[in-house]
């Protein structure tokens, strides 16, 4: 994917929590990678409203999960 060079105005505090928690070595790593998860959500989320009423989770046999 083509990448671009963006400036952006950020709180310092809240670009070193977000590195801290996703172990990112730079800023634009957590930038990138923060980004991701947004993308991740959303996806997750259409899947969520797409599949709303489709699925009963309580038929689910759990003890397939368990490893």
């Amino acid at each position: 994917m083509a990448k671009v060079r963006k400036q952006f105005v950020l709180e310092s505090a809240k670009i070193k929590r977000v590195r801290k928690i996703l172990r990112a070595k730079t800023d634009t790593e957590a930038v990138d990678e923060a980004l991701n998860i947004v993308l991740a959500n959303q996806k997750i989320s259409k899947l969520h409203r797409e599949l709303a009423g489709r699925l009963n989770i309580e038929d689910m046999d759990q003890s397939r999960f368990r490893e």
